[in-house]
């Protein structure tokens, strides 16, 4: 039997058994995505070398370049919690800012559906996009969001239904429901925009998301030709808060890769 007394050793167990639990509950509810995938493999990976420490330690002694493989590997990962951790403070850092201007149009961003309803943190961005769509009753509202594999209809006519129930005029409201993406979502959205003879370019448009969203959707939106983009973030539930920055932490990373700001 492994010993558990040195404090080390215990904070492994501990903080691995959360990471696991968090990720194997939203797995078994079946989100599967980065953002629960990861939360379980580093917790297993955590837990596994203590409670296989005398077999761990046996073999990475039987040969010298995977204590060193090791070694290497903790220095890796420590060097990837501080960047994960730089990118939480930025991200509690996002608010939105007083607009500096009339936007003349919306654009309020997809992020699935429970069927045919908005999921809880889709609904908090149209909850945000209402109080804007209120404020500003002359802009157009482009709800932008196709339609995902367990989704019984297009995120877009789900927001649409929503937003038109809350009491804005269904003329207001153009779809962009092929998109699956934060490029596509706002890439199609300039389209749309287009076709009612708004110039994204040109004008003001003012984009909702989540809060831990906005950074890359505004800087994705400025490489695409908006030229006068601003955004508001809906807040993020706690329950979601830390799986959906971590998945953020990779999307950036993706964006970047891909070139897509």
């Amino acid at each position: 039997m492994p010993a558990y007394g040195s404090w080390g050793t215990r904070m492994r167990l501990l903080l691995g058994s959360l990471l696991a639990l968090d990720g194997l509950a939203w797995c078994l509810s079946g989100k599967l995505n980065v953002g629960t995938l990861l939360p379980l493999a580093l917790g297993l990976g955590l837990i596994a070398p203590v409670l296989l420490a005398r077999r761990w330690q046996a073999w990475l002694g039987r040969a010298a370049w995977r204590s060193r493989a090791w070694r290497a590997a903790w220095w890796i990962g420590l060097i990837w919690l501080i960047t994960l951790l730089l990118f939480f403070w930025h991200l509690a850092r996002q608010q939105t800012t007083q607009l500096p201007q009339a936007p003349a149009a919306i654009v309020v961003l997809g992020s699935g559906l429970n069927g045919s309803q908005p999921a809880p943190m889709l609904q908090l961005r149209l909850d945000e996009t209402l109080q804007w769509a209120k404020r500003y009753p002359a802009a157009a509202i482009v709800v932008s969001g196709g339609q995902g594999l367990s989704e019984d209809i297009s995120e877009a006519a789900a927001m649409r239904q929503y937003l038109a129930g809350q009491g804005i005029a269904q003329a207001r409201i153009l779809e962009e429901n092929r998109s699956t993406s934060t490029e596509e979502n706002l890439l199609f959205s300039h389209r749309v925009l287009g076709t009612r003879g708004l110039a994204a370019d040109t004008l003001p448009v003012l984009v909702v998301s989540s809060d831990f969203h906005v950074w890359r959707a505004r800087r994705i939106a400025k490489r695409q030709g908006y030229g006068k983009v601003m955004t508001a973030g809906a807040p993020t539930p706690l329950l979601v808060r830390y799986n959906a920055w971590l998945r953020e932490y990779f999307a950036v990373a993706i964006s970047w890769t891909l070139g897509e700001f």
